[in-house]
């Protein structure tokens, strides 16, 4: 089984309403027998208070992402073919997947799971070696990033390889789930609700933890709300 993400931009002249109403709407059904497992993860209007947390080091934020699993990206082609059908650009990566944190209480299959979702890409410092930026962001950050935070849902996607020639050179790409009043209470983010000495030491912590292992020159943050569509079949 293979996970691929895939960043979708819109079509300049739709509106994100009707490209949200194709992904939701018309994409699962298209997608049905060729995913094993389909979740779609937009930057919609619901997301609007999370602006505070947008970052981007490249041109424009994809509109939404989606995350597929396959039996082998060899099979992917037409799957592509079809996202391409329904957007202006489309960038994919496969990816090894490590579920940290997953409450599935908080989905509902078909219909947007609680709080929201924010999507971290990353490229690796051009000064670290590959070995030293797993080996913190496993070893150190990982538990920093749970203690420090109100995530309830944390997924690790190592990036294996671009689908595209000209796809930015990313290491990894970051789920985390949080309350929805975490997208303007940065107390609530960071798990310090009414106390603010406990929210000066979780941010510290997590931002010198960010600062060893991320070059905030190349990052992309982007909440989105979380759409669970098609369940993994365990085959």
């Amino acid at each position: 089984m293979e996970k691929i993400v895939f960043k979708l931009w819109k079509k300049e002249p739709d509106s994100l309403e009707k490209f949200k109403n194709s992904l939701l709407v018309d994409l699962p059904v298209t997608l049905a027998s060729l995913v094993n497992d389909l979740q779609i993860n937009i930057a919609d209007e619901d997301v609007n208070a999370a602006a505070a947390l947008v970052q981007s080091s490249y041109p424009k934020n994809p509109n939404a992402i989606i995350f597929i699993k396959v039996l082998s990206h060899y099979h992917s082609e037409q799957i592509v073919s079809i996202l391409t059908s329904l957007t202006s650009k489309v960038e994919g990566f496969i990816v090894s997947e490590s579920i940290i944190l997953n409450d599935e209480s908080k989905d509902y299959l078909g219909k947007r799971s609680e709080g929201f979702s924010q999507v971290v890409f990353l490229e690796k410092p051009a000064h670290m070696s590959a070995f030293d930026w797993f080996d913190h962001w496993t070893h150190h950050h990982t538990n920093i990033a749970i203690e420090t935070q109100s995530n309830f849902t944390y997924v690790q996607n190592t990036v294996v390889r671009p689908l595209q020639k000209d796809s930015p050179n990313f290491i990894a790409v970051i789920e985390e789930c949080f309350p929805s009043d975490a997208m303007s209470n940065p107390a609530i983010f960071y798990n310090a609700e009414n106390d603010p000495a406990l929210l000066s030491k979780n941010t510290d912590l997590m931002m010198e933890s960010c600062s060893s292992f991320i070059d905030f020159q190349k990052i992309e943050v982007i909440p989105t709300s979380r759409y669970r569509m098609i369940e993994e079949n365990k085959i």
